[in-house]
């Protein structure tokens, strides 16, 4: 039902655009903090090596909390996105009135 109404809507480009890039915004934040997790275990481990090298696998597990914060992260570009859309569609409409 929502996604009729999308579709013969002004919000059709937006919830497209959505759809591609939410998915981008979950996994960067995810692989991001991954990232950053495994930099500072080497860091911390003496294990730093150069800047343009990736960080070693640790032995130590993931914190499950990686995947928490990607689908926050995602969560609240959706609400960033829903907010900006909103706006603009609404400008739109007036203008053309």
């Amino acid at each position: 039902m929502i996604i009729k109404g999308l579709r013969n809507s002004n919000y059709e480009p937006w919830f497209r655009a959505w759809l591609v890039l939410m998915p981008i915004i979950g996994l960067g934040s995810y692989y991001l903090i991954r990232n950053f997790w495994r930099r500072s275990l080497a860091i911390l481990n003496g294990e730093a090596g150069s800047i343009w090298d990736a960080p070693p696998v640790p032995d130590a597990a993931e914190p499950q909390a990686f995947v928490f914060y990607a689908i926050t992260a995602a969560l609240v570009f959706t609400l960033f996105w829903a907010g900006i859309s909103h706006l603009y569609v609404q400008s739109l409409k007036s203008n053309r009135s």
